[in-house]
């Protein structure tokens, strides 16, 4: 079990690592790490938060959850029970129970290994889902692993239906720049370049 973050913000330690403010998700830049953010065009606001080594990818979401309970027991179930015919199975990693399993590739009937983690936190559950190298290989990409240890989540005190998204915004860094430095979009389940979808541009940190 993991004995450290990742961090409620009121328990966030007060530290010199610098964190990308994205909002709900604060994020360590790590050193051979990249961030990667799919931004809807109409609003701003990105989509989906990919921190990858360059052989394997994380995959960061952040949603609403009760007062009085966590989400991952329940979501764990309900999804362990889509995967198992397919071989999918529950076992256990640095952050607690995580499910392992085949995810769509980029051709159809192509998958990939990966694994999904959960963190349950005051009013909030954080979903990690992790491809490449270490999707079938826990301890592969132990950067990966340590910016969720270091990763903090502010969930803010307004109302919000349980499982919703948690709202993000482009951190300083990107916004600053909009188009970023280049790149392409990434799918956070192959890992494989995928087209931009229309109306969604991409913007990376590295």
């Amino acid at each position: 079990m993991v004995l450290d973050g990742p961090y409620d913000v009121t328990e966030a330690p007060e530290d010199d690592l610098h964190r990308l403010d994205l909002g709900s998700l604060r994020i360590p830049a790590l050193p051979g790490v990249q961030v990667q953010f799919q931004v809807e065009e109409s609003t701003g606001q990105p989509l989906t938060v990919l921190v990858t080594d360059g052989r394997s990818a994380m995959e960061l979401s952040v949603f609403a959850a009760p007062k009085s309970r966590g989400l991952w027991d329940e979501v764990r179930t309900e999804i362990l029970a889509t995967i198992e015919a397919a071989g999918g199975r529950e076992a256990g990693g640095a952050f607690g129970p995580e499910l392992r399993m085949l995810l769509p590739a980029g051709r159809p009937g192509e998958t990939v290994p990966g694994r999904m983690m959960g963190v349950d936190g005051p009013r909030w559950f954080l979903r990690a889902v992790v491809t490449g190298v270490a999707g079938g290989e826990p301890g592969a990409a132990p950067l990966l692993d340590e910016t969720l240890r270091q990763l903090v989540v502010a969930r803010g005190d307004g109302a919000m239906p349980v499982r919703d998204p948690l709202p993000l915004t482009l951190p300083r860094e990107v916004a600053e720049h909009p188009e970023g430095p280049g790149g392409s979009a990434t799918s956070a389940t192959s890992g494989r370049p995928q087209l931009p979808v229309p109306g969604v541009r991409t913007a990376e940190l590295r």
